[in-house]
């Protein structure tokens, strides 16, 4: 890693935890900025497909959804508050009708397909956003401490490891500290 793509990397970790600062500070069930009912249900479906629960809590329960409006209000990670808007507009021409009037399955489909060519797309708005919900949820105190594995002391480099599905991601990022 370059010097330049570390501090780059480590500015961005701190933006996230700027704006998970201004989640807290929401008063309780507050909408975050430019969060209507609408657009509130489309990212929480957004969270739900791009990290779903499984044995650990997904996007939703770990409070992604507020973290996504806070992030484009605040630019995070290069996005603009226009970008939901934009993806929607993309999502809808795809699917040929509104997206609040798909369902979860054709939703999906539709993302897997944008998914699969977005990163060729250098237009497309949807790795920018996709990047905020990752970066939420693995900043977020149930990705952070539920998700991933905490190593205080990372062992020995074996570059055989097996990996089961079962396996998870190892960090020695997070402090163990409750918030």
């Amino acid at each position: 890693m370059q010097r330049r793509e570390l501090l780059i990397s480590a500015g961005t970790l701190l933006s996230a935890g700027a704006v998970w600062a201004a989640v807290r500070d929401l008063p309780a069930g507050a909408a975050p900025p430019g969060a209507d009912a609408e657009s509130r249900d489309f990212v929480e479906q957004i969270c739900d497909i791009v990290i779903p629960d499984s044995d650990t809590p997904g996007a939703r329960r770990a409070g992604v959804p507020v973290f996504f409006f806070l992030a484009l209000a605040h630019g995070l990670a290069g996005t603009e508050a226009a970008d939901l808007g934009r993806l929607r507009e993309q999502l809808g021409t795809a699917a040929g009708k509104q997206v609040h009037k798909l369902d979860r399955q054709e939703l999906q489909n539709l993302i897997a397909g944008i998914d699969a060519g977005a990163y060729q797309d250098k237009t497309s708005v949807w790795p920018r956003l996709k990047r905020v919900v990752i970066m939420g949820y693995y900043t977020s105190q149930i990705g952070a401490s539920q998700e991933l594995q905490y190593s205080p002391v990372p062992g020995r480099f074996d570059p055989d490891v097996p990996v089961t599905p079962t396996s998870r991601a190892s960090s020695n990022d997070w402090v163990g500290q409750q918030f």
